[in-house]
């Protein structure tokens, strides 16, 4: 029963989580409905003063009218200009708020950075006194607190995402509950100081500035906090988006401080205009980047066509109003037919090459240089080339590759007996999907490249997949190089360690062996010298030992002799060494027949000795387990060394478990960069082919 139950109340368990996350999704898409409301009233009546506003209630502008007087021939012409481009700012933070919404709806922090950067956009500089506006009387009442809470809320929901981003939650959770707590206190206490203390209004505000301060410096605390936690591709994602609201909050303090100690100097208040513009505007520009380029919530590539018309229509807007508006100052007039004619025309011819340019660094930033094949292609060569260290060539490979496309996942994997083994590789896959494309040198797959696309759900191009493939190639051969110099490594480190293990073998025999041998051989002759002379009989039976000690010394001598080179090969030569063996093992039923040339061309004596012992080797291994009749040796020069060995026996079974004897034939092969092939079946014989190289 209790294994039938549990299914149910996990439904029913999951079932209120979907209900409650619905209930709370829709909380969040009343505050989105009710900030677009709140701020696209506040823009419509803020616009009819907008003008004005800026004209004789901002301070900065007053105070930088020296440096603007020397650019813009009118105050109204510069108030056109900084009023553009805060339309194409507000143009940019609306953008993306939409998008945002549009592309995740049902993602409540998605949600909340559009609501977000709506309030930010009305910061921008299109508040208006609310004095001046006409409301109904039972309105009137509500101006203060419109005034004090709706700037308060949308400060409190900006520094929020300090807490929240990107994943709407609190880490450390208490950091946030402590920096909510505090900060509401500390407000609270604020709004009452002035009454009951007679605070000054200076004081008071100071004391607000520090609060909020406070709560954004917890804030930095939490996103420091996630940071460390953070994998790479999460740090990806954020880090842009966490530097543009530490610049925008940055930037207040740093005018402050510079303006204590240069005082009211009319250029810094003129960048200050312009920085703060950017510093603001940065926030959903970063944002974008890293929805486009880090797929920050896993959103598609859809903003590409956005961004471009977009960012021309801005331009272009931008252009055509300093154009107008300055003209327009410049000769005194409202309006001027002709250069309105004249400027429309330069707008037409404009935005298309604009629009194209536009939509190459567009997608340049989303798709890296996948329209440009041959740019890939030069990076790619110019970066191995750079590569001094054989290490690190691969690696440079793969992230290559994900820099110049773009891409968060890029490896290289080498097949070696039908297994692929990861060699190097750049970013992470997670749950997107790997694609794969074969690493081919000389017509043989020797691996695979494995790229994973941008975001799921996004295939790759038809322009893409060329340029992959075309990658592929080049990568093969570096590869392959790579490879090759790792096996060559290996096989020096194989051929000392080898040396190494000869050395101490013939030291162990002629220290442990004939060492000993020969010293009691001394031994024995002085004992025979001295007993000739006092009984001959005794001393003859000491010279004879001697004598048979001198010979098993002399036969252990060959035997070293014989491990380090065949002595067959130096008094016979290759063939007849080998057609000795086939002689000497034709017996018992067994004809071994050699198939060979009259004579061989000089060959390396690292051939001659791999030849001969592993013909014998298979000789042996014939004689002892195939039960064959006839056993074939055949020698041929061609390109290099065949060499093959053929009998009629029972052949291997199924289940057959190489030997050493096998073992040692295969080394044998591979320490000279020769091939070994071994074909058997059951009742079919077996066979050895050989190639070696001639050196």
């Amino acid at each position: 029963m209790a294994t039938e139950t549990k299914p149910t109340s996990n439904f029913i368990a999951g079932e209120r989580d979907r209900s409650r996350n619905g209930r709370f999704l829709i909380v969040i898409w009343a505050g989105w409905v009710s900030v677009l409301l709140l701020v696209a009233g506040l823009f419509a009546a803020s616009l009819p003063y907008a003008v004005s506003d800026v004209k004789y209630y901002e301070w900065q502008v007053q105070v930088a009218r020296p440096v603007t007087a020397t650019i813009f021939p009118t105050v109204d012409a510069f108030v056109i200009y900084l009023l553009a481009l805060r339309l194409i700012a507000v143009a940019v933070f609306w953008g993306t708020a939409v998008y945002l919404v549009w592309r995740k709806p049902k993602e409540w922090m998605v949600v909340y950075v559009s609501a977000t950067l709506l309030m930010l956009s009305y910061m921008l500089g299109f508040q208006s006194d609310l004095d001046r506006w006409r409301f109904p009387n039972e309105l009137l009442e509500l101006v203060p607190a419109i005034e004090w809470i709706a700037p308060l809320l949308f400060l409190i929901c900006f520094f929020l995402l300090f807490y929240l981003f990107p994943d709407g939650r609190f880490f450390p959770k208490w950091i946030g509950v402590l920096g909510v707590a505090t900060t509401g206190v500390s407000l609270l206490f604020v709004n009452q100081l002035e009454a009951a203390f007679n605070v000054s209004e200076d004081t008071v505000w100071i004391l607000f500035v520090l609060s909020i301060f406070l709560f954004a410096l917890m804030g930095l605390v939490s996103q420091a906090l996630k940071w460390r936690k953070a994998t790479v591709v999460e740090k990806q994602q954020t880090r842009l988006v966490l530097f543009a609201l530490g610049l925008f909050i940055a930037l207040p303090f740093l005018q402050s401080i510079i303006g204590l100690w240069v005082g009211d100097e009319p250029l810094l208040y003129f960048l200050w205009l312009h920085l703060f513009l950017l510093g603001s505007t940065l926030i959903p520009i970063t944002i974008g980047i890293s929805v486009l380029r880090f797929r920050l919530w896993q959103m598609d590539v859809l903003l590409n066509r956005t961004l471009v018309y977009g960012g021309a229509t801005a331009v272009i807007l931008l252009l055509y109003v300093f154009v107008v508006g300055a003209t327009g100052a410049l000769f005194r007039e409202d309006s001027n037919l002709l250069v309105a004619v004249l400027v429309t025309g330069l707008v037409a011819v404009l935005f298309e090459p604009l629009r194209r340019r536009l939509q190459r660094s567009v997608n340049r930033l989303m798709y890296g240089q996948r329209d440009d094949p041959m740019t890939v292609i030069a990076a790619l060569g110019k970066q191995l080339e750079q590569t001094a260290v054989p290490s690190e060539i691969l690696p440079t490979l793969v992230q290559t590759i994900a820099q110049t496309v773009k891409l968060p996942y890029v490896a290289v994997a080498h097949k070696k007996e039908e297994a692929l083994k990861i060699l190097a590789s750049a970013g992470e896959a997670g749950d997107l999907p790997v694609q794969t494309f074969p690493l081919v040198y000389q017509s043989a797959i020797i691996g695979q490249l494995l790229v994973a696309p941008r975001s799921l759900g996004e295939a790759f191009t038809p322009a893409e997949m060329r340029l992959l493939q075309n990658v592929a190639r080049q990568a093969g051969t570096a590869v392959y190089a790579t490879q090759l110099t790792t096996d060559l490594q290996h096989s020096r480190e194989q051929l000392v360690t080898a040396r190494e293990e000869e050395r101490r073998r013939l030291r162990r025999d002629l220290h442990d062996g004939l060492g000993p041998q020969l010293a009691t051989l001394s031994l024995k002759l002085d004992a025979a010298r001295n007993q000739l002379a006092q009984d001959p009989a005794a001393g003859n039976q000491l010279l004879d030992e001697l004598k048979r000690g001198l010979h098993a010394a002399i036969n252990d001598i060959r035997r070293v002799a014989h491990d380090l080179r065949p002595p067959a090969l130096d008094q016979l030569g290759l063939l007849s060494a080998i057609r000795e063996v086939a002689a000497q093992n034709s017996a018992n039923g067994l004809s071994i027949l050699v198939e060979a040339p009259d004579a061989l061309p000089p060959l390396a004596a690292a051939v001659e000795v791999a030849t001969y012992r592993i013909v014998v080797e298979a000789i042996t291994n014939c004689v002892r387990h195939a039960g064959a009749k006839v056993c074939q040796v055949s020698l041929a020069l061609e390109a290099d060394l065949r060499l093959e060995i053929r009998d009629d026996g029972c052949g291997l079974p199924a289940a057959f478990q190489a030997g050493v004897g096998l073992a040692s034939m295969q080394e044998r092969t591979a320490e000279l960069g020769g091939s070994f092939r071994l074909e058997s079946a059951v009742g079919a014989g077996t066979a050895i082919v050989v190639h070696l190289p001639c050196m």
